[in-house]
């Protein structure tokens, strides 16, 4: 639970109220993970926490464990507040399983304990609660709710961030929660929850609808799920899709059946992709969408798309990397027939 600061002490106070068993389960579910991480060499895995979580992608237990709208809001704050998203979803699975939890507290009110609330369990009691500190209307719905966790996983980055991460994660996590064994659980599941290094570069390769579809990280309609399935889409166009999805989250946008007739997307060759890894595309240099556009032009090869269009020039040297005002909100990501 993200505590207040003057209520900070020795020992651990009460947190989510499941009992003392269900807590103790919970510790020893997790001391496998923990002997993996000694092995490795905790200081090692508590050095690479000192660098910004998006140089990892999410592991396979991640992928299966995280609800989908949930891994984006941990890799959005992340993404924005600079604090590495494995920490940020550690600690909502520890809380409440990443919202799931039907305890109270989690959804309404306050917990057995009568302090916390919300699927990231802040301190809401009292004018100095650490909500009243560091809670954020992020997805700027007008109201700034510890329940809402487009609100509160946000406001768990910057309490983090308050309290010392990137710098120091392990005295970031002690503010979090005053306990030991919580730091090296949060660190633990992190740790799990972290995959492969982002390489910074696509690496493009052959692939098939099916690893498009079955990739909770690719985001789309059933429309665009159907045009996958009839086998009209441009393999070119599936291989970038596999390729962005092993590194990214992504909402398509359009596809084929979606998009106005007299392009490539009519003839299954092109995609338009409006958000990357929680944030949506808005023409910036900066941020998730202008480092895949950036990423998309450095490829080289067969797999280097023939039109690729964002707000800004991507490639002055290249004629088929351009900007265009009305692509502002989305990346488009196209091939020429016979190239």
């Amino acid at each position: 639970m993200a505590a207040p600061l003057a209520l900070a002490g020795a020992t651990a106070r009460p947190r989510l109220g499941r009992g003392l068993t269900s807590r103790l389960a919970s510790l020893a579910a997790v001391l496998g993970l923990l002997f993996v991480v000694v092995l490795v060499g905790i200081f090692g895995a508590v050095n690479t926490l000192r660098e910004r979580g998006g140089g990892y992608g999410p592991s396979e237990l991640a992928l299966s464990d995280i609800p989908r709208a949930y891994l984006l809001f941990y890799q959005e704050a992340g993404e924005r507040y600079g604090i590495d998203w494995a920490v940020l979803a550690a600690i909502g699975s520890i809380e409440t399983d990443h919202g799931r939890s039907t305890a109270p507290g989690v959804r309404s009110g306050v917990n057995s304990y009568g302090c916390c609330a919300g699927p990231m369990q802040f301190y809401v009691a009292g004018r100095h609660s650490t909500w009243a500190a560091y809670g954020v209307d992020a997805n700027g719905d007008g109201r700034a709710s510890p329940y809402d966790p487009a609100d509160a996983i946000p406001a768990a980055a910057r309490y983090l961030g308050a309290s010392g991460a990137p710098r120091d994660y392990r005295r970031a996590i002690y503010a979090y929660n005053h306990a030991d064994w919580y730091v090296e659980d949060v660190l633990a599941r992190a740790a799990a929850y972290r995959g492969a290094a982002k390489s910074g570069q696509l690496a493009i390769g052959s692939a098939n609808a099916a690893a498009v579809l079955r990739n909770p990280r690719i985001l789309v309609t059933e429309a665009q799920r159907a045009d996958l399935r009839r086998g009209g889409i441009d393999p070119r166009i599936i291989a970038t899709l596999e390729a962005v999805g092993r590194e990214h989250s992504v909402v398509v946008t359009a596809l084929q059946s979606d998009h106005a007739p007299g392009t490539n997307h009519e003839a299954g060759r092109a995609v338009d992709i409006g958000a990357i890894d929680g944030q949506i595309c808005t023409g910036s240099r900066t941020g998730a969408c202008g480092r895949l556009y950036l990423e998309l032009a450095r490829v080289r090869g067969p797999m280097r798309s023939t039109e690729l269009i964002y707000c800004f020039d991507g490639d002055l040297r290249d004629p088929d990397v351009f900007a265009r005002s009305d692509h502002c909100d989305h990346i488009h990501v196209g091939f020429d027939a016979g190239r």
